[in-house]
């Protein structure tokens, strides 16, 4: 048996031909990883959900304080969630669906606490062809360039990492590589074009082509 991601009591493992996960008997949490995690939330949400771990915090389970590259909590001393394969900590919180879950990237696991699992699997019925948008929030002013080195590059060739862009050569280890593929849910861009002291803002990705023409223009 595993300990508890959240107050280290054994956990029991569910009985035969049901979901495979165990759940805590002192606070009621659960954790799932592998083929329940797929069968849970689905295979493309769930590899998303993994990715978008590696650049998402802890939160301190007592007083709710946010964790980076901890095992306690600096404010109130709490235990730091903790995966119970690899022991990582914190484990980091990402919301899926309207629910905040512990995730650990490294095993495929989910932790949840008491309720979130009935939470979860209700807005998967309702969600399951709608893929989770994965790619992490990032804001440009001006040119694309590399927050590190200050480098002109282009944006397939960027990484993400705290909503700023990185060259190959700066990127974080933490950072996850930029994507070009938009959706209607995507965290506008924001383009800053300037000619004659009059300042053009656009936001949002329609019109794209339309604002790459008048950046060439303004910088003839």
């Amino acid at each position: 048996m595993s300990a508890c991601p959240f107050c280290k009591t054994a956990m029991q493992l569910t009985p035969s031909g049901e979901l495979p996960m165990e759940t805590c008997t002192a606070c009621g949490a659960v954790w799932f990883e592998g083929e329940a995690l797929t069968k849970v939330m689905g295979g493309s949400i769930s590899d998303s959900l993994l990715r978008r771990a590696k650049n998402e915090s802890g939160q301190c389970k007592g007083c709710r304080a946010g964790l980076d590259f901890v095992t306690h909590c600096s404010v109130c001393g709490t235990r730091a969630p903790t995966c119970p394969r690899c022991g990582h900590a914190p484990l980091p919180v990402v919301e899926a669906l309207g629910v905040p879950m512990e995730v650990c990237s490294g095993c495929a696991g989910v932790a949840l606490d008491a309720g979130e699992l009935e939470q979860l699997q209700t807005a998967v019925e309702a969600h399951r062809n709608e893929p989770l948008d994965a790619r992490a929030k990032v804001r440009i002013e001006g040119k694309p360039h590399c927050v590190g080195c200050r480098r002109n590059l282009q944006l397939k060739h960027g990484f993400v990492f705290n909503e700023q862009l990185f060259c190959g050569s700066c990127a974080p280890r933490e950072s996850t590589p930029y994507s070009e593929r938009f959706s209607h849910n995507d965290i506008p861009l924001t383009f800053t074009c300037k000619r004659g002291g009059e300042h053009f803002n656009f936001d949002g990705y329609i019109g794209a082509g339309l604002k790459w023409l008048l950046h060439r223009m303004f910088q003839g």
